[in-house]
């Protein structure tokens, strides 16, 4: 037994004479020692502290998303009775938006770039009474006649509730951010119905290309819990409700390819003018903004009535119909281009020059038209092309590519995921060194010299090689 221990231990070892006995036991001291074990501490602060704070944004968020979806829908049925009225109550809203922004100049236009600047760079709660005025504008602003999304009022006002609900929880002022982040991404999961993608959205806006997965499970927790309470309220129904199931094949991907091109191209475009557009707003006195911006879109907005024969598009913000109408309908070319026109120009007269509201709606919108013009190409294949074109405009207007893919596929409740995939990283990469939202920088950014294969080398460098 003892000269098969010893052949064995050589088949092993080879000629190194070594106490095994002794090795094992010294490499488990090391290892018990070292930092391999459970941290019982940080499970603990996080069962006591995170999870119950996560638990009570959830509910706050959900809640308040609940009553603004109510009032939202409720206004916009009863303006749905007349068709004058989507006319003549967006100049009303514009009014009272103007008042409100005299008052209170944080209340206007989209919200999330004033969000992430607010994370990225204060060191101050959101104000109280600026998170009312911005709840009541807001719902006033979708609840007709603007194409403005839901995921703008929702982040601003996810993050004052973040930060106020931590503040009573006892964190200090050091998780401030990730306490906004948390309750921005759980708010708006609520109004979207897609928890996990406005989650990584979220993540993906503050930091853009640098991911941080610190806040990740303490938002989860948010905004699935957020999502539970509003769906008990108001259903839980998919934003997209499709018919049929989407199809596609790889003959399709080079033209998947080609849209992503054209869709960067598109929110580039789009991107120029709406900044433009808020820069020639600010020659203008804060409070008459709303108004002049909305005088100027009255005719695009009957323009959009017109083309599409309906108010669907003008009632987007309350129930997204319009998502659906063309993701399944072909339109011909000419109603596509119009559509795309008309978006860009009408949400960068009114939400640029001060009207509350989200951009994830008109890019949505505008990636929905882009893929029903590709659907041309493959008519069986045109419920692909319109989710995945609006995932890449998306991707390119918020560079949130990963987000972009996991929200359409939350908000249609249908998985075209490859196809998509391959649209999000075209659109994504060819929209290097833009963006819809501020306080977002591109980490890519580089020059020719970078792709020197002769490359100056300091002393210092060619002592540490």
């Amino acid at each position: 037994m003892k000269s098969f221990g010893k052949w064995l231990k050589s088949l092993v070892f080879g000629d190194r004479d070594i106490n095994i006995k002794y090795e094992l036991l010294r490499r488990y001291d090391f290892i018990h020692h070292s930092n391999i074990k459970i941290d019982a501490m940080s499970i603990i602060f996080f069962l006591g502290k995170w999870l119950p704070y996560s638990i009570a944004v959830g509910v706050a968020t959900g809640v308040i998303a609940s009553l603004m979806d109510l009032f939202v829908v409720k206004i916009n049925t009863f303006l749905s009775k007349d068709i004058i009225l989507f006319f003549i109550y967006p100049i009303i809203v514009a009014i009272i938006t103007g008042a409100a922004i005299k008052r209170l100049p944080e209340t206007s236009g989209p919200g999330i770039g004033f969000s992430i600047l607010h994370l990225l760079r204060s060191n101050s709660y959101l104000k109280v009474k600026a998170m009312i005025y911005k709840l009541f504008v807001s719902i006033l602003a979708l609840s007709g006649g603007f194409v403005a999304g839901r995921e703008g009022p929702s982040f601003y006002l996810g993050i004052g509730l973040g930060e106020w609900i931590g503040r009573i929880y006892g964190f200090g002022k050091k998780y401030r951010n990730i306490l906004g982040l948390i309750g921005g991404g759980a708010f708006t999961g609520a109004l979207l119905k897609a928890p996990l993608g406005s989650s990584i959205f979220a993540m993906e806006l503050e930091k853009t290309y640098d991911f941080d997965y610190r806040p990740f499970m303490p938002m989860i927790v948010a905004s699935i819990t957020s999502y539970l309470t509003f769906s008990f309220f108001r259903g839980n129904h998919a934003f997209i409700q499709l018919s049929d199931k989407p199809v596609w094949d790889m003959s399709s991907i080079p033209f998947i390819v080609i849209m992503g091109l054209v869709i960067a191209g598109v929110i580039y475009i789009y991107t120029l003018f709406f900044h433009f557009s808020v820069k020639v707003s600010l020659l203008i006195p804060s409070g008459r903004r709303p108004v002049i911006g909305t005088l100027l879109g009255i005719p695009l907005m009957f323009g959009l009535y017109w083309i599409m024969q309906s108010t669907e598009i003008l009632s987007a913000p309350a129930n997204m119909h319009v998502l659906t109408t063309m993701a399944e309908i072909q339109f011909p070319v000419s109603v596509d281009v119009g559509v795309i026109l008309m978006t860009i120009l009408l949400t960068s007269l009114t939400l640029g020059f001060g009207i509350p509201g989200g951009l994830i709606l008109p890019v949505l919108i505008i990636g929905t038209s882009v893929g029903n013009i590709f659907g041309h190409i493959f008519p069986d294949q045109l419920l692909m092309f319109t989710l995945a074109g609006m995932g890449s405009a998306l991707s390119a207007a918020a560079k949130t590519p990963l987000a972009a893919i996991v929200m359409i596929t939350e908000m249609s409740h249908d998985d075209v995921v490859i196809p998509m995939t391959a649209a999000v990283i075209t659109s994504y990469i060819a929209s290097f060194g833009y963006s819809l939202y501020l306080g977002q920088e591109n980490v890519f950014k580089g020059n020719l010299r970078d792709f020197s294969s002769k490359q100056h080398t300091s002393p210092k460098d060619k002592d540490d090689s």
